[in-house]
């Protein structure tokens, strides 16, 4: 076992069903909203009675949020169905680092991402899984966030110029065709990840809405841990994967200035529409 990091696991109560699907869910200041994100898992409905379905819950270095999911986990009793892995770091890491901690105890041949303020529509795995395995040639795909939307592929040059949005709980990634760790880094990891993947493969979005934001969780204007009222470190964040995927290959550096100054424009863009509706975020 990795230095720093405490394993726990429970096996599922379903009998010996074989892992299809990893959920992986990093969880930091989850103690009101952990146990919704974990019951929107359990509740989902429609998978054959071969697929089975694990949960890796990351615990980032919070000792009340251990103590949130093995509420949980008691909570449940003999109700439980999916097997659960609850990796426990030592000192945290952020939502990149944690996700990395937590892919390598991961075994099914999907990967589906969930953050611990967010819940999942019951159809979610059933939908999203079926349609990776229409279009077995498909990397990686999202669905609508809150809203219904169309079907369209996402590029790499839609992702980066924006005007578009991956939120993280709505990827599935197929493990086989990106044999990947998620990225370590604090601020704009997910972003990075969707980026690498649309350079090899447009990431294609179903047109449901099938994951938002929990009921249990504050308004993101009152709530001091969302990654969402960071948008200064988050842009940041961009600035930086920009500079990564010009030194892996993936971008001309000819295009770095006028993405960096555009990215810059986004955010400034979004500062003041946030500031016209009220919306107040701490200072970064």
């Amino acid at each position: 076992m990795a230095k720093g990091v405490e394993l726990t696991h429970w096996p599922g109560l379903m009998g010996a069903t074989a892992v299809e699907i990893s959920v992986l869910i990093p969880c930091w200041h989850a103690e009101l909203t952990i146990g919704g994100a974990l019951d929107s898992v359990e509740a989902q409905q429609g998978l054959p009675d071969h697929v089975g379905v694990e949960v890796v819950v990351v615990v980032d270095g919070r000792q009340e949020d251990q103590q949130a999911v093995c509420r949980w986990i008691d909570s449940k009793g003999s109700s439980r169905r999916w097997a659960i892995t609850m990796v426990c770091l030592k000192q945290n890491r952020g939502a990149g680092g944690a996700r990395k901690a937590g892919y390598r105890h991961c075994s099914g041949a999907f990967l589906a991402f969930l953050d611990d303020d967010d819940v999942w529509e019951p159809r979610k795995l059933t939908l999203q899984w079926g349609w990776h395995l229409d279009n077995p040639d498909r990397i990686a795909s999202a669905h609508g966030y809150d809203e219904q939307t169309a079907w369209r592929d996402r590029s790499f040059v839609r992702l980066l110029v924006g005007g578009c949005s991956l939120p993280t709980p709505t990827v599935m990634i197929r493990r086989s065709l990106w044999p990947y760790e998620p990225e370590p880094y604090r601020y704009g990891e997910d972003w990075l990840t969707l980026a690498m993947i649309a350079r090899h493969q447009p990431i294609m979005v179903l047109p449901n809405n099938l994951a938002w934001r929990s009921k249990l969780a504050p308004p993101i204007a009152s709530d001091p841990y969302s990654l969402s009222r960071q948008r200064l470190k988050l842009r940041a964040g961009k600035l930086r994967v920009i500079w990564i995927l010009s030194k892996r290959g993936c971008l001309n550096p000819i295009w770095m200035p006028g993405l960096a100054v555009w990215s810059l424009v986004l955010f400034f863009r979004r500062y003041l529409l946030d500031w016209a509706a009220g919306f107040r975020q701490p200072v970064a």
